[in-house]
């Protein structure tokens, strides 16, 4: 097994049993991404995969990259591993997605406000560790693949959510 396969299958483990639920779908926030121009995007929404994330088409995700911008909490929780799975094992196509998933991600550890959840209380022990090794992995083991600047940065922010209070 290589590495690459054993970070999906931590990542399949961390976020095992995650379900949307009341969530915001992927084509919902598709569809506010377009400032509501996109009404084919409702029409997606209402057989939305909504209780296991693997089955969310790879393509649907690569297509709606500004999707992530506008995802309530439960959304991003769904969707997060689902995205780290596509990027593993399909590459970053255009970047575009993986770009915006990164900057989502990264102003979300950052801090939160009014009534916005915090990275730390809405994913849990294991799943903030899969965002670790992934970082881990995009930043040491495939630099030229996924960058190194944003995931070290992640991983700095996430590190300091971790260190104890002066």
């Amino acid at each position: 097994m290589t590495l690459r396969e054993w970070l999906i299958r931590f990542i399949e483990g961390a976020f095992a049993g995650v379900e949307l639920h009341d969530g915001t779908t992927l084509y919902e926030a598709a569809f506010h991404a377009s400032y509501g121009f996109d009404c084919h995007e409702l029409s997606l929404a209402k057989t939305a995969e909504r209780t296991d994330w693997r089955r969310v088409p790879v393509d649907h995700l690569f297509a709606r990259t500004d999707a992530v911008f506008f995802m309530n909490p439960a959304a991003k929780k769904f969707y997060s591993p689902a995205i780290l799975r596509a990027v593993l094992q399909e590459g970053i196509r255009d970047g575009l997605m993986y770009d915006a998933f990164l900057f989502d991600l990264s102003g979300l550890i950052r801090g939160s406000r009014g009534d916005d959840i915090s990275f730390a209380k809405l994913y849990n022990t294991a799943q903030r560790a899969a965002f670790v090794r992934f970082c881990k992995f995009a930043a040491f083991n495939a630099p030229k693949e996924f960058g190194r600047e944003q995931p070290l940065r992640i991983l700095e922010r996430i590190r300091q959510l971790d260190s104890p209070a002066k």
